[in-house]
């Protein structure tokens, strides 16, 4: 399955006042700028969290996706950090909304950065959920769920999490 990525968001208009924008330098290259807000206007990248659900016997939990981007693909828990919440919170209610599933503890895994599917940017963080309670079921965007022992896991959708699950193996040696 292949996901065709969309074009760059570009900013032309101001998205407080809706003026035109201007190039301007900020110090380090030409910004889109807005003179009236006196406001520069980055192309930052996203943060998002994900997280690492291990049963007893070493098998992990992942999600079938249920929409675009990467749909009917297999993927971590997880999605992006809203504002006001910590990466960790947000691995947290990600797991819960899409698995019903809570954490008791977290421990942060490590990060990954790359170009997105539906953004030009995204740092993902990676948490181990340290202890667990609830029953597993589909909920949110996601399909379906399943636990993987390590000889059958599937493709994973996004690059950002076939590196955090290199670095989860690497760690549990």
């Amino acid at each position: 399955m292949t996901y065709e990525l969309p074009e760059p968001f570009v900013w032309r208009f101001c998205g407080t006042c809706g003026r035109k924008l201007e190039q301007r330098d900020d110090g380090e290259r030409d910004r889109p700028y807005c003179a009236d807000c006196r406001r520069f206007y980055y192309r930052n990248p996203l943060p998002a969290a994900c997280c690492f659900v291990e049963r007893d016997d070493g098998a992990l939990l992942f999600a079938e996706r249920g929409v675009e981007p990467c749909k009917g693909m297999w993927s971590l828990p997880g999605g992006f950090v809203e504002t006001g919440e910590s990466a960790e919170e947000a691995a947290g209610r990600e797991l819960l909304e899409e698995t019903g599933l809570r954490a008791e503890r977290m421990r942060l895994l490590g990060a990954s950065a790359k170009r997105g599917s539906i953004t030009e940017g995204i740092i993902v963080l990676g948490y181990v959920a340290e202890g667990w309670s609830g029953d597993a079921c589909a909920d949110s965007d996601v399909a379906s769920l399943r636990f993987f022992r390590k000889d059958e896991r599937p493709q994973l959708a996004f690059s950002v999490h076939r590196d955090l699950l290199a670095l989860f193996d690497a760690q549990a040696g």
